[in-house]
C-alpha cells in the first residue's frame, strides 16, 4: 500500500476493497484497489476513497485560480495566435497549447491580428478556459506584449508608447499591443 501523497504509477496497489473504495484516478480489481493513472495518492479518510491526483488536473486547478500566465507566440494564423503557456503568475510549468483570438486582443478594431502581436513574442495573458487549449485573452491594460524582438535585425525592443515598441539597435518602429510589466520605456 502505498503512503499519502506517494507518487504512484498505473497498476500500483493502493489498498484492499475491505480498506478503500475506488475513488478519481483508481479502479477495483479483485478486490484490491489499483491506480489507473500517474500521480499522487490522496486518501479520502471520511469517505473512505482511494484517489489518484494527477499533475494535469493539479495544473487546471492553478489555471482557474490564476490571474494571469506567461507565453511565447509560436505561430500566426489569420485572426488566431497558437502560445505556449510556460508559466502560470511566476510558476515554470511544461508548456501547455493556448490560443489568442484576435477579438480577445484589443477593445479597438484590429485589421490584422500581426497590428498586435507577432511570432516570438512573449505576452503575459489572462486564461479564459482551463483545459487545453486555454484560451487567453490580453484585453486589459496591463496584459499585452511583455517581450519582443525587432523583426528587422532580432534585436530587443523597448517601449516607444502605448502601442509602439522600437529597436534598441537599428531604430525600426513596430505596432504592438504592449503590456506594462518588463517593456522598458524607450530613452533618447
Amino acid at each position: 500500500m502505498k503512503n499519502q501523497g506517494e507518487i504512484t504509477f498505473p497498476g500500483d496497489l493502493l489498498g484492499v476493497i475491505e480498506e478503500f473504495s475506488p475513488g478519481e484516478g483508481s479502479y477495483e480489481e479483485d478486490g484490491n484497489v489499483r491506480s489507473s493513472t500517474i500521480g499522487k495518492v490522496f486518501y479520502d479518510m471520511i469517505n473512505r476513497r482511494s484517489n489518484v491526483l494527477s499533475p494535469k488536473k493539479s495544473l487546471m486547478v492553478t489555471l482557474r485560480k490564476a490571474k494571469y500566465v506567461y507565453g511565447i507566440v509560436n505561430l500566426i494564423k489569420e485572426d488566431v495566435a497558437n502560445v505556449d503557456i510556460v508559466s502560470v503568475e511566476e510558476k515554470f510549468i511544461t508548456p501547455i497549447s493556448g490560443l489568442l483570438h484576435i477579438s480577445q486582443i484589443s477593445n479597438k478594431r484590429l485589421n490584422s491580428i500581426l497590428e498586435a502581436i507577432r511570432v516570438g513574442d512573449i505576452i503575459k495573458a489572462k486564461p479564459l478556459t482551463f483545459s487545453p487549449p486555454i484560451s487567453l485573452t490580453i484585453k486589459q491594460k496591463d496584459l499585452g506584449v511583455i517581450f519582443a524582438q525587432c523583426s528587422i535585425c532580432g534585436h530587443m525592443m523597448t517601449k516607444l508608447d502605448e502601442e509602439h515598441l522600437k529597436c534598441v539597435y537599428c531604430g525600426n518602429v513596430e505596432q504592438r499591443k504592449v503590456g506594462n510589466y518588463v517593456v522598458r520605456k524607450y530613452a533618447n
